[in-house]
């Protein structure tokens, strides 16, 4: 017991921290629309695309290839479609040859040059050689055993780095107190990641015809402090032959790809609002849906100790707070959504609209707004009944 108040403590103290010393972070981009129905400006100039592993790291080991040298095809292939599609927005890769980059150094590029997009590409391992597929990972709490152990497996990495122990602060990545305190560094940015990872496993799966693994969310070291939306990709399993056969074939770098470079269309869009994409082809849907939130694709729920924030007696309100718009109809019992209760559900034209609360008075409101930022709900904000 004494056990579990420490480290909600921790957390507790380190969220503060984070928020105070960080405000970096609260300048977040706009969704296509806000809540009130202006468009954004929200632009996306810069990406930095990440092939994992590479040089004496060589990551995951399958019969006939190795996960660097197939994270870097894919990385530079997407690249290249970017960039013909999207002159005006500049492509930074992290490696474009076989050489080791550290963990913390991936991150501290995609900040130095103020990228609006992360993306880290890797291939996936397990014992078990049936099990095959591809599943995008956001950062934050894995409450899945599968989840923390892939976060181990890539974070691994940083023990093949000089002075690890100095430059990662005295982080374990056996530890799951290591994992719970990384979360915090990319909450402010989980929606944006989420859709991101939701589009690409959307299109890994129609597009580069890979099983739907889904979103899900871990305490990964390469997105730990990278300031912007990120997401790390399995793009599929070594371990399985046929799997690895396509992974580490011509065409099959070429598909996925192509998947993740719609995933990036399909993101821009949104983010943009958008009417239509340049240089590029997507469905003749223009708001794909990404996997149904009752799949494996929902974002794994971030459970914490956290109490479901209370929603007071019904009073003759005149304000309640909006949490988020999304393209597609959320799960209220996965992610931060699960830690609230009475959320109120809106079908617009073209998305849900979600709330919370009913308050007598704008005070009352701001005054729960404030925790409810705390949750992860950093764009959430304050607006009349209607």
């Amino acid at each position: 017991m004494k056990r579990k108040y420490a480290l909600q403590t921790l957390i507790a103290v380190a969220l503060w921290l984070f928020l105070l010393n960080f405000n970096v972070l609260t300048g977040l981009p706009a969704k296509a629309t806000d809540p009130s129905g202006g468009k954004s400006t929200y632009k996306i100039k810069k990406i930095v695309l990440d092939a994992g592993h590479g040089g004496k790291d060589p990551g995951c080991i399958g019969a006939v290839s190795r996960e660097k040298h197939n994270a870097l095809a894919i990385v530079l292939k997407l690249g290249a479609r970017i960039k013909q599609a999207y002159p005006e927005v500049e492509v930074i890769y992290t490696r474009d040859k076989d050489v080791f980059i550290e963990l913390f150094e991936r991150a501290a590029i995609a900040n130095r040059n103020n990228a609006d997009l992360f993306v880290s590409v890797h291939c996936n391992a397990i014992s078990k050689a049936d099990i095959h597929g591809s599943e995008t990972y956001v950062m934050g709490l894995h409450t899945a055993q599968h989840n923390l152990e892939v976060a181990k497996r890539e974070n691994a990495s940083i023990y093949l780095e000089d002075n690890y122990q100095q430059k990662y602060e005295g982080y374990d990545p056996n530890s799951p107190e290591s994992h719970i305190l990384s979360s915090l560094w990319q909450s402010a940015y989980l929606e944006q990641s989420i859709l991101f990872a939701s589009y690409v496993q959307h299109y890994a799966k129609n597009t580069a015809s890979r099983l739907d693994k889904g979103v899900k969310q871990a305490g990964f070291i390469v997105l730990k402090e990278a300031a912007m939306p990120a997401v790390l990709i399995e793009t599929g399993f070594l371990t399985n032959r046929a799997e690895e056969k396509f992974i580490a074939s011509e065409e099959g770098q070429d598909q996925m790809s192509l998947a993740i470079f719609e995933a990036f269309v399909q993101y821009k869009t949104q983010m943009e609002g958008a009417a239509k994409t340049n240089g590029s082809n997507p469905p003749a849907k223009t708001e794909p849906k990404p996997t149904p939130a009752k799949t494996e694709t929902k974002p794994t729920p971030v459970k914490t100790e956290t109490k479901p924030i209370p929603v007071k007696a019904p009073v003759k309100s005149a304000f309640r707070i909006h949490l988020l718009d999304w393209p597609s109809r959320l799960d209220l019992e996965s992610g931060q959504l699960a830690l609230l209760a009475d959320i109120q559900e809106e079908k617009g034209e073209k998305q849900y609209r979600y709330f919370v609360g009913n308050f007598a008075t704008k005070a009352e409101a701001e005054k729960e707004l404030a925790e409810i930022k705390n949750l992860g709900f950093k764009t959430a904000s304050v607006v009349p009944q209607q």
